[in-house]
Order: C-alpha cells, then structure tokens, then sequence
C-alpha cells in the first residue's frame, strides 16, 4: 500500500459503496457516489462555519471572508454535482428507491446540521453589531463608516445565497426525477421543498435591502431639498 493510499484511506473509502454484484441497477453507484460526496462536502462546511463563527467573535473580519469563500465554493460544487444525478432516468430512480427502503434524503445529518449553522453565525453576527455599535441599515446607507463589517455582510449574504441555490437545484432535481406531487418516502410531496428554498439564513441581510430602497419609492424626492448643490 502506497502513503497516499494509506493517507488518504483509499480502502476504506472505496469499500463504503456497495460493490457491482450487489447494485440494484447500474445507476445505483452514480447514486450512492454522489450522495455520499455530499456528505462530505457537508462535513468540511461544518467545520468551516466553526473556524468563521470563531474569527467573527475575535474581529478577524478578513480571515472570517476567506473562510466564507471557501464556503462558497463548496455550495457551488455541492450544487454543481447534481447534474450527474439528471442523468438518472426516473426508471432507474424508481428501482433504486426500492432499496432505500424508508430512507429519505430529508434524514441526511449533514443537511440537517447545515440548516442549524444560522443560528451561530447569527449570534455572532449580532455580536459584533453590538460591539462596533453597527445599525445595520445606516451601514447599508453609508458603508464607508464600517467597510470590514460591510464587506462581511455582503460575504454572508453570498454564503446565503449559495445555501438557497443548493436547495434549488435539488429541488428541481426532485421534480425532474419524480415529479412535483410524489410524496418522498417519509411521505411529503417535493412541493414542499419550495418552501426550504424560499427560508433564508440570515433574514436581515435581505430585508434591510427592502428597508434601503423604501427610500427610493417612486414619486418621492431621492435627496433631502437642503442638500447643496452637487452633494449627490
């Protein structure tokens, strides 16, 4: 056995999927690969959101963005890889889901943790609102009066907005596959999961958007009468 195999767990690893004399059907390795590829793209994220939740709480705003970078990429790849899975005829899903038993990709824990990763980022966003004294919508006003904080938000939101679009694409993935109706196997239809894809984690960062541009409602003044001229 190599070093890199030995580093890497090449065996182990290999023999989590079920081998060739033992699949339900040729898809079902195509399946099992990239489900558990998730898995571990998942894994790296959570252990990713701790490093970023600790940078945020020490003020090291430029290293928690490059943890939120990273992140970023992984929800792209995670997104990403669904294609292979529309390659799956609904043929082929539905002689692979007889295996799965009651099994239902709602029970995966990665998921399932991901979803709770709001809640400390959350608590440690407000954190540093407090002890920078940041309102957050005089900050969309005027970033300038605190561009680290600024900078930071705007790195979530991608974080955000990549969660939402991972969502997404399994959601059409679900609809492409088994249509919109079928229940899953724990019994709730794949319209449901619009709803997942409608939640976001960090509500505030949209709405302050909605909050800036009531300013801007057409038929009202863009500028205050008393500025001087040329201040905008």
């Amino acid at each position: 056995m190599t070093e890199y195999e030995k580093y890497i767990r090449t065996a182990e690893l290999l023999a989590l999927q079920k081998p060739r004399d033992a699949q339900v059907c040729h898809d079902e390795l195509a399946f099992q690969v990239v489900h558990q590829v998730e898995e571990l793209w998942m894994k790296l994220a959570l252990q990713e959101v701790d490093l970023l939740v600790e940078r945020i709480d020490a003020d090291r705003l430029v290293e928690a963005m490059d943890v939120l970078k990273r992140l970023r990429e992984i929800l792209r790849l995670m997104a990403g890889q669904m294609v292979i899975l529309e390659t799956l005829s609904p043929r082929s899903y539905f002689t692979i889901r007889g295996a799965l038993g009651r099994g239902s990709g709602q029970e995966s824990p990665g998921f399932n943790q991901m979803l709770e990763t709001r809640r400390p980022i959350r608590r440690a966003l407000r954190d540093l609102f407090e002890r920078r004294s940041v309102d957050l919508l005089a900050l969309h006003r005027d970033p300038s009066a605190d561009p680290e904080v600024f900078a930071l938000t705007e790195a979530l939101v991608d974080y955000d907005e990549g969660f939402q679009h991972f969502r997404y694409r399994h959601l059409a993935l679900v609809r492409r596959i088994i249509g919109g109706r079928t229940p899953s196997l724990k019994g709730a239809p794949a319209e449901l999961l619009e709803h997942g894809v409608r939640q976001s984690f960090f509500p505030e960062l949209w709405q302050v958007r909605e909050a800036l541009f009531r300013d801007f409602t057409p038929g009202r003044p863009l500028f205050d009468d008393t500025d001087p001229p040329g201040a905008h």
